[in-house]
Protein backbone atom coordinates (compact mmCIF):
# COMPACT_ATOMS: atom_id res chain seq x y z
CA UNK A 1 0.00 0.00 0.00
CA UNK A 2 1.72 2.98 -0.87
CA UNK A 3 2.42 5.11 2.65
CA UNK A 4 1.45 8.71 4.02
CA UNK A 5 4.80 9.97 2.83
CA UNK A 6 4.97 8.53 -1.04
CA UNK A 7 1.16 9.96 -1.39
CA UNK A 8 2.64 13.54 -0.06
CA UNK A 9 5.93 13.74 -2.37
CA UNK A 10 3.81 12.22 -5.68
CA UNK A 11 1.29 15.38 -4.73
CA UNK A 12 4.11 17.76 -4.13
CA UNK A 13 5.95 16.77 -7.14
CA UNK A 14 2.23 16.89 -9.27
CA UNK A 15 1.96 20.28 -7.82
CA UNK A 16 5.34 20.90 -9.19
CA UNK A 17 4.82 20.02 -12.54
CA UNK A 18 1.21 21.78 -13.14
CA UNK A 19 2.19 25.24 -11.64
CA UNK A 20 4.13 26.35 -15.64
CA UNK A 21 0.76 24.85 -17.22
CA UNK A 22 -2.05 26.25 -14.93
CA UNK A 23 -2.55 29.62 -16.27
CA UNK A 24 -3.20 28.30 -19.53
CA UNK A 25 -5.41 25.94 -18.21
CA UNK A 26 -7.39 27.65 -15.32
CA UNK A 27 -7.13 31.26 -15.62
CA UNK A 28 -9.49 32.40 -13.83
CA UNK A 29 -8.39 29.98 -10.79
CA UNK A 30 -5.28 32.31 -9.87
CA UNK A 31 -7.04 35.51 -9.57
CA UNK A 32 -8.87 38.16 -11.95
CA UNK A 33 -6.53 40.56 -14.30
CA UNK A 34 -6.63 43.98 -12.77
CA UNK A 35 -5.56 47.28 -14.17
CA UNK A 36 -1.68 48.53 -12.39
CA UNK A 37 -3.33 51.76 -12.31
CA UNK A 38 -5.45 50.47 -9.41
CA UNK A 39 -4.06 52.22 -6.45
CA UNK A 40 -5.23 54.35 -3.42
CA UNK A 41 -5.92 57.88 -4.35
CA UNK A 42 -2.72 59.31 -1.70
CA UNK A 43 -0.24 57.74 -4.29
CA UNK A 44 -2.11 57.93 -6.97
CA UNK A 45 -2.14 62.02 -6.39
CA UNK A 46 1.19 61.96 -5.42
CA UNK A 47 2.88 60.51 -8.34
CA UNK A 48 0.72 63.06 -10.34
CA UNK A 49 0.33 63.45 -14.00
CA UNK A 50 3.29 62.14 -14.82
CA UNK A 51 2.68 58.52 -14.91
CA UNK A 52 2.99 56.22 -17.30
CA UNK A 53 0.28 54.83 -19.61
CA UNK A 54 -1.80 52.29 -18.06
CA UNK A 55 -0.70 48.55 -17.96
CA UNK A 56 -2.55 45.30 -17.21
CA UNK A 57 -1.16 42.72 -15.06
CA UNK A 58 -2.10 39.61 -13.13
CA UNK A 59 -2.96 40.13 -9.74
CA UNK A 60 -1.51 36.83 -8.56
CA UNK A 61 1.04 34.36 -9.54
CA UNK A 62 -0.31 30.73 -10.05
CA UNK A 63 0.01 28.65 -7.12
CA UNK A 64 -0.46 24.96 -7.18
CA UNK A 65 -0.99 23.66 -3.72
CA UNK A 66 -0.51 19.92 -2.58
CA UNK A 67 -4.18 19.47 -2.83
CA UNK A 68 -4.51 20.09 -6.06
CA UNK A 69 -1.41 18.45 -6.89
CA UNK A 70 -3.08 15.34 -5.13
CA UNK A 71 -6.70 15.83 -7.36
CA UNK A 72 -4.39 15.79 -10.62
CA UNK A 73 -2.46 11.98 -9.56
CA UNK A 74 -6.14 11.00 -8.86
CA UNK A 75 -7.03 11.92 -11.75
CA UNK A 76 -4.26 9.95 -13.32
CA UNK A 77 -5.03 7.05 -11.01
CA UNK A 78 -8.33 6.56 -12.52
CA UNK A 79 -6.61 6.90 -16.10
CA UNK A 80 -4.67 4.23 -15.02
CA UNK A 81 -8.24 2.33 -13.85
CA UNK A 82 -9.64 3.11 -17.00
CA UNK A 83 -6.68 1.63 -19.28
CA UNK A 84 -6.63 -1.72 -16.89
CA UNK A 85 -10.67 -1.83 -17.60
CA UNK A 86 -10.70 -1.19 -21.12
CA UNK A 87 -12.06 2.16 -21.13
CA UNK A 88 -8.89 4.31 -21.12
CA UNK A 89 -10.74 6.28 -24.93
CA UNK A 90 -13.79 7.11 -22.38
CA UNK A 91 -11.36 8.81 -19.75
CA UNK A 92 -9.58 10.64 -22.13
CA UNK A 93 -12.46 11.69 -24.06
CA UNK A 94 -13.32 13.85 -20.08
CA UNK A 95 -9.81 14.68 -19.56
CA UNK A 96 -9.89 17.48 -21.37
CA UNK A 97 -12.66 19.27 -19.49
CA UNK A 98 -11.60 17.42 -15.56
CA UNK A 99 -8.00 19.33 -16.66
CA UNK A 100 -8.78 22.45 -16.43
CA UNK A 101 -11.61 21.69 -13.61
CA UNK A 102 -8.63 20.30 -11.27
CA UNK A 103 -6.83 23.35 -11.79
CA UNK A 104 -9.22 25.90 -11.20
CA UNK A 105 -10.63 24.23 -8.00
CA UNK A 106 -13.64 22.98 -8.67
CA UNK A 107 -14.53 19.90 -7.02
CA UNK A 108 -12.57 20.10 -3.85
CA UNK A 109 -14.37 23.11 -1.95
CA UNK A 110 -14.49 22.76 1.72
CA UNK A 111 -11.79 19.75 1.69
CA UNK A 112 -8.59 19.62 4.13
CA UNK A 113 -5.16 19.11 2.41
CA UNK A 114 -5.16 15.55 4.42
CA UNK A 115 -8.84 14.47 3.33
CA UNK A 116 -7.29 15.09 -0.26
CA UNK A 117 -4.25 13.18 0.35
CA UNK A 118 -6.53 10.09 2.23
CA UNK A 119 -8.65 9.85 -0.54
CA UNK A 120 -5.26 9.50 -2.99
CA UNK A 121 -3.68 7.10 -1.11
CA UNK A 122 -7.12 4.78 -1.02
CA UNK A 123 -7.39 5.51 -4.71
CA UNK A 124 -4.00 4.27 -5.05
CA UNK A 125 -4.88 1.43 -2.63
CA UNK A 126 -7.69 0.49 -5.17
CA UNK A 127 -5.28 0.64 -8.54
CA UNK A 128 -2.54 -1.65 -6.83
CA UNK A 129 -5.48 -4.13 -6.22
CA UNK A 130 -6.83 -4.24 -9.37
CA UNK A 131 -2.48 -4.51 -11.05
CA UNK A 132 -2.27 -7.58 -8.38
CA UNK A 133 -5.62 -9.30 -9.67
CA UNK A 134 -4.91 -8.70 -13.03
CA UNK A 135 -1.19 -9.85 -13.10
CA UNK A 136 -2.37 -13.55 -11.77
CA UNK A 137 -3.96 -13.72 -15.37
CA UNK A 138 -1.42 -11.58 -17.54
CA UNK A 139 1.98 -10.33 -18.04
CA UNK A 140 3.91 -9.63 -14.86
CA UNK A 141 2.82 -6.50 -12.80
CA UNK A 142 6.41 -4.16 -12.62
CA UNK A 143 6.21 -4.42 -16.40
CA UNK A 144 2.93 -4.24 -17.14
CA UNK A 145 2.73 -0.42 -14.61
CA UNK A 146 5.85 0.88 -16.14
CA UNK A 147 4.08 0.58 -19.73
CA UNK A 148 1.01 1.37 -18.19
CA UNK A 149 2.31 4.85 -16.95
CA UNK A 150 4.02 5.56 -20.03
CA UNK A 151 0.99 5.45 -21.86
CA UNK A 152 -0.68 7.54 -19.40
CA UNK A 153 2.17 10.14 -19.92
CA UNK A 154 1.30 9.94 -24.06
CA UNK A 155 -2.21 10.77 -23.45
CA UNK A 156 -1.69 13.31 -20.96
CA UNK A 157 0.67 15.21 -23.45
CA UNK A 158 -1.78 14.73 -26.04
CA UNK A 159 -4.44 16.46 -24.17
CA UNK A 160 -2.42 19.09 -22.97
CA UNK A 161 -1.68 19.66 -26.62
CA UNK A 162 -5.01 19.58 -27.68
CA UNK A 163 -5.60 22.41 -24.72
CA UNK A 164 -2.92 25.20 -26.47
CA UNK A 165 0.13 23.83 -23.71
CA UNK A 166 2.90 24.58 -25.56
CA UNK A 167 5.08 21.56 -26.65
CA UNK A 168 7.48 21.91 -24.46
CA UNK A 169 5.42 22.49 -21.33
CA UNK A 170 2.94 20.03 -22.00
CA UNK A 171 5.74 17.21 -22.51
CA UNK A 172 7.55 18.27 -19.26
CA UNK A 173 4.10 18.74 -17.20
CA UNK A 174 2.93 14.99 -18.47
CA UNK A 175 6.36 13.75 -17.46
CA UNK A 176 6.36 15.05 -13.88
CA UNK A 177 2.80 13.48 -13.28
CA UNK A 178 3.96 10.50 -15.06
CA UNK A 179 6.99 10.19 -12.53
CA UNK A 180 4.28 10.85 -9.84
CA UNK A 181 2.39 8.42 -10.26
CA UNK A 182 4.97 6.07 -10.61
CA UNK A 183 6.75 6.97 -7.75
CA UNK A 184 3.33 5.93 -5.29
CA UNK A 185 4.26 2.20 -6.65
CA UNK A 186 8.21 2.35 -6.52
CA UNK A 187 8.59 2.96 -10.09
CA UNK A 188 11.00 5.75 -11.59
CA UNK A 189 8.70 6.65 -15.02
CA UNK A 190 12.01 7.38 -17.52
CA UNK A 191 10.58 10.33 -19.79
CA UNK A 192 8.83 9.98 -23.29
CA UNK A 193 10.00 11.50 -26.57
CA UNK A 194 6.53 13.24 -27.69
Amino acid sequence: MPTDYACHTAAEQAAHCLAPVSALLAPDAHGPMADAEVMPVVLRNYLGAGRPAQATVRTAAPVVTVSTGALAVRLCLEGLRAEMEGALSLWHAGLAQRLPEVLGGRGRAGAREWQVLQDLQAEAQEVLTLLAHRERHGPSGARMLGGQIMLLEDVLCGSLRRLAVPVDAASECAGGLARAVGSLFGLGAAPVAH
